[in-house]
């Protein structure tokens, strides 16, 4: 063999050699694709089948298969994922939580498949109706209605006029609700779904029974009643009986209800299906209730106990919650107010307002058959707090329902519209727009001036009041104790008081700029931008200051000490998405024991230094948190690598409504820092910062050393 040769040989070699490498390689990489992407697919089932069980297991079984398609770089699998784990923030009443998912999901959908779009549309439209925000449910509603028509997808059709009807049928528009539904029975029929018949029939007979139509709601139960026995769907008629009792229920016919709500525990008994057993048990305990007899309800309560791991995130400190009335109104309030307490622990580690109201409201009653006013007067202001807060969101929401109403209402009737205005009517009409925007504007300066002005001159009376108090200790004591509580007074109800007027102003802007938009001259509308920016500007500062002015009226023994770990834990869940952005690094050091301090107080604490120290960094956020124990104090340090705070904000900072910077690069309303310290003064602590500018600060928290829970090692 001559050279020429044996190199034509030695480097075809190489490159069989080079080749068989290659798609060696590839084919490792197409198995550890494959491999990660059935882990992530089995984690997700696994998530949703224990999501009422175990909340947090689930959430974190979500969390690593999201970490898993972020490193596979695979668009499709992350949308799957955050939807999942928007599903299971949903199932448990985390609305919030679950917007935040869908959005994300929803913000990628530009390029993946059409049957992934419509879910995620019908992901989007269902939460947003849940959180009354009615204009975009239905325009999302319209899109996958659209989109399953061109790509003619019959299931999506049909979930779409379903959820049409269910968000007519909320909003009181029944007959529309009717059509809708209607439309969705008529396509479950072409596609032989008997399934979504059935519960078309149900959905019909809810809203005849929101309109108190109560016979033509029995008829269409009826009709689904004998179709899901028709395929022999033991699930489906356990719940179609579950609507019958409810129904029956609502027309105070409590004997019959019961019999229907038995009917339907025997169908979940033989199906062993645990989740629907304790959703029966519930609503049979409502009607014994209903009904006065109150030992057959105690022992529905108890066998509820028995299934309460299959409650979910909100019903189980509402069952709690239950029967604490239940035994309330049995006169036993050692047992109504354990367990009242144990749904307040519940509700308020889950952050369910409604559920914290009525905790405290039936604590005050528990206080009040034992006799003890003081603790009930307290419980009964802590209630109105929360109450005056589910009333503004109440408002909010029907707001929202009128504005719905109203802009479907003019849509509707604009097309009927043919004669044109007079030159005449149209200056008026101008005209009078233009002194509505003067009147809108003066009251908004109005409503500003007032409130800085009345603050101004009741801090300058009480600050004459303190210096007169130097004579005698206790009248000191006395007199400042009660100068604090009208100022907290003043402050919540002139910042509580002031949110209505300025959502009017809104409101009626936005009413007069869709309205009127044609009408007014080019300045107008600037002018009324101008108004929004300084309303939305107004209420993002009052709502800070009714939660600095809140804060101080807490006043709750400390039964229960707080690992720092536990919340420091959840802080960084609660930061994760700010922390996976930036990249950044959270590390826990030293000594972490239990304190007795308030879970929500030592979460707030964490939640604004942690959060700051992200905020404030301009590459990536290095955070470290330690805690020890010197002589006798317990101290905690938050160090970043931030921006550094400024020498002249060192007298200023925890002052309210200070910010760190006024960049339009660091958004805040500078409450955080005056929050911190109202936190540390009520622990009889202090707080202070070291900082080298540019380079990162250090604010390090003092304590007594009596905080620490010396019980919990």
């Amino acid at each position: 063999m001559n050279g020429h040769n044996f190199t034509t040989l030695f480097h075809n070699l190489l490159v069989c050699w080079a080749f068989f490498i290659f798609m060696g390689e590839q084919r490792c990489s197409s198995v550890d694709f494959q491999k990660d992407s059935i882990q992530i697919r089995t984690l997700l089932a696994t998530a949703q089948n224990t999501s009422i069980k175990d909340f947090h297991g689930a959430i974190s079984e979500t969390q690593i298969a999201l970490d898993l398609a972020y490193k596979l770089d695979n668009k499709k699998l992350i949308i799957i994922v955050y939807r999942a784990q928007g599903n299971i923030f949903e199932e448990n009443n985390r609305l919030n939580d679950a917007y935040s998912c869908y959005h994300k999901a929803l913000s990628l959908i530009d390029d993946v498949p059409t049957n992934l779009t419509l879910d995620i549309y019908l992901d989007w439209a269902i939460i947003n109706k849940k959180l009354s925000k009615y204009d975009v449910t239905r325009d999302y509603y319209q899109r996958a209605l659209d989109l399953a028509y061109k790509a003619h997808d019959l299931e999506i059709v049909e979930f779409a006029y379903s959820g049409f009807g269910t968000l007519n049928g909320a909003l009181g528009e029944f007959d529309k609700a009717i059509d809708y539904h209607l439309q969705a029975k008529e396509i479950a029929e072409k596609r032989n779904n008997i399934t979504g018949v059935i519960s078309a029939l149900v959905n019909i007979s809810t809203v005849y029974t929101q309109s108190k139509n109560y016979q033509l709601a029995y008829g269409f139960l009826k009709k689904g009643y004998d179709l899901a026995c028709s395929v022999k769907d033991s699930m489906r008629i356990a719940y179609i009986f579950n609507i019958y009792g409810k129904a029956l229920n609502a027309e105070k016919k409590y004997k019959e209800a019961i019999v229907y709500h038995l009917k339907a525990l025997n169908y979940c008994e033989l199906s062993h299906n645990k989740a629907m057993i304790a959703q029966t048990l519930g609503f049979m305990v409502d009607v014994y209730t209903q009904m006065k007899e109150f030992e057959s309800a105690e022992k529905t309560f108890k066998r509820c106990f028995e299934y309460s791991s299959y409650f979910d995130f909100y019903e189980q400190p509402n069952l709690y919650l239950s029967i604490g009335y239940f035994y309330l109104k049995t006169k036993r309030p050692n047992e109504a107010s354990d367990a009242l307490k144990k749904s307040l622990d519940l509700a308020s580690e889950r952050g369910f307002i409604d559920l914290i109201q009525k905790a405290h409201r039936g604590i005050a009653d528990v206080y009040q058959q034992l006799g003890d006013n003081k603790q009930a007067i307290k419980h009964i202001k802590i209630a109105k707090i929360f109450g005056d807060s589910i009333f503004n969101g109440d408002k909010i929401t029907r707001i929202a329902e009128a504005q719905y109403k109203f802009d479907m209402s003019k849509a509707e009737a604009e097309h009927k519209l043919s004669i044109a205005k007079s030159e005449t009517e149209l200056q008026v009409l101008r005209l009078n727009q233009n002194l509505i925007i003067l009147f809108l504007v003066s009251i908004l300066l109005g409503a500003v001036l007032t409130f800085f002005i009345f603050y101004t001159k009741q801090k300058s009376k009480n600050n004459f009041i303190l210096s007169q108090k130097s004579i005698e200790i206790q009248l000191k004591n006395s007199r400042l104790e009660k100068s604090n509580e009208v100022l907290q007074q003043f402050a919540y109800a002139s910042a509580h008081d002031l949110k209505e007027p300025l959502r009017s102003i809104s409101g009626f802007v936005s009413i007069i700029n869709r309205k009127y938009a044609q009408l007014l001259p080019p300045e107008s509308h600037e002018f009324l931008n101008f108004v929004v920016v300084g309303v939305k500007r107004m209420e993002t500062l009052i709502a800070a200051l009714l939660e600095y002015s809140t804060l101080a009226s807490d006043e709750e023994d400390i039964k229960q000490a707080t690992p720092v770990l536990n919340v420091l834990h959840d802080v960084n869940a609660n930061l994760h998405s700010v922390i996976s952005e930036k990249n950044a690094e959270v590390a826990y050091l030293g000594y972490l024991p239990a304190l007795k301090i308030s879970r929500l107080h030592l979460t707030q604490l964490f939640q604004n230094l942690i959060g700051n120290a992200l905020k404030f960094c301009n590459k990536k956020p290095l955070v470290q948190v330690t805690g020890k124990l010197n002589n006798d104090q317990y101290i905690l340090e938050i160090k970043d690598n931030g921006i550094g705070i400024k020498k002249e904000y060192s007298d200023k900072i925890f002052l309210l409504f200070q910010r760190l910077s006024r960049s339009a690069q660091y958004e805040g309303t500078g409450i955080g820092l005056a929050i911190c310290k109202q936190i540390v003064d009520k622990y009889e602590g202090t707080i202070r910062f070291e900082s080298v500018e540019k380079e990162g600060a250090t604010f390090i928290l003092c304590f007594p050393a009596k905080v620490i829970d010396t019980h919990i090692k």
